[in-house]
């Protein structure tokens, strides 16, 4: 790929933004590197940043259940299986409501960390998943999800009579394309005279189509194509068997970070902590803080929801065991 990509799967933590910045910093330092080592895959985007620059990979991550759901959507696209509406099976794309939500959202299937996924609040990767919109707009979700995907003109009409909107039907081949256009005709035709705060304030939510922008994120994963030099293991960090030259290999450690929720689990830090200081290996560590030697830094905006108002700005941190 000519132009750098921002691919991954949507995970809360993500490193999308920076992660080209932060790639280029451990090269800086590691010139000769061949290999990276993510120990705290996630949602990928620092695995994937890395692929893109030619390096071979190694993409470790804990939990079980992403894991399967990465190895299902990279045996999907070496196989070119695809259904009419993109990268998923057609189940996929049917809008998943409330109840359904909580009756998949810990089940172990790549269905039920896709739902876990999409219509988490925030992308949430606590124990304690909760659903992307309150019942007061889940309707409404519902109506623009089938609009764009589905192209439903009972649902067109029953939106526009209901926010007394003139949104016309999009034509165009592509979902997400579509996606875009009822943006943009959203926009255009949103009544000038409406003056309630709550009323804005929902039809800004419905304009945003969230589940779909993430949506959107894995069907890019496609871009990737055949990954020769792309290893998967499911492994705590400290188990994870590193065996390339030292002066060739880029480790790198995302963990859930000191005083955050920690995404649902316990982590201890100071095993992480003494694991850098024994490691041979040049290991860089994404954090706000740590006992190690910090050589960048990034300020950023510490926002996990796009509904958020938040404006909580932090140093990002990348850190180095010397």
């Amino acid at each position: 790929m000519k132009k750098l990509q921002k691919l991954r799967i949507p995970f809360q933590g993500s490193k999308q933004l920076i992660a080209e910045k932060l790639l280029r910093k451990m090269l800086e330092v590691k010139p000769n590197a061949k290999y990276f080592v993510d120990l705290f895959g996630g949602g990928g985007s620092m695995s994937f940043m890395a692929l893109q620059f030619g390096l071979k990979v190694i993409y470790n991550e804990k939990d079980n259940r992403l894991v399967n759901f990465l190895k299902f959507i990279l045996e999907r696209i070496e196989k070119g299986e695809k259904s009419k509406f993109g990268l998923f099976p057609e189940e996929f794309y049917q809008f998943i409501d409330r109840k359904t939500f909580h009756k998949v959202k810990y089940e172990d299937s790549p269905f039920g960390e896709f739902v876990s996924i999409c219509y988490s609040f925030g992308n949430s990767r606590a124990a304690n998943k909760n659903y992307f919109c309150g019942k007061d707009k889940e309707e409404l979700k519902k109506l623009a999800h089938n609009i764009v995907i589905f192209q439903c003109e009972e649902s067109l009409n029953k939106l526009n009579n209901s926010l007394n909107e003139k949104i016309s039907l999009s034509e165009l081949f592509n979902w997400n394309d579509r996606r875009l256009d009822f943006i943009k005709d959203y926009s255009k035709n949103r009544p000038e005279h409406i003056q309630k705060i709550q009323q804005l304030q929902q039809l800004e939510r419905l304009q945003q189509l969230e589940r779909l922008e993430r949506l959107e994120r894995l069907e890019l994963l496609e871009r990737l194509g055949q990954l020769p030099f792309f290893r998967i293991t499911n492994l705590d960090f400290k188990k994870v068997k590193i065996e390339t030259p030292v002066e060739e290999t880029i480790v790198y450690l995302d963990p859930p970070y000191i005083n955050t929720d920690g995404y649902g689990e316990n982590f201890n830090h100071s095993e992480l902590y003494d694991y850098m200081k024994k490691s041979k290996y040049d290991c860089f560590l994404s954090e706000y803080q740590s006992p190690f030697v910090a050589i960048l830094e990034i300020n950023k905006r510490k926002m996990f929801n796009k509904e958020s108002r938040a404006k909580e700005k932090a140093i990002e941190k990348l850190f180095i065991n010397i």
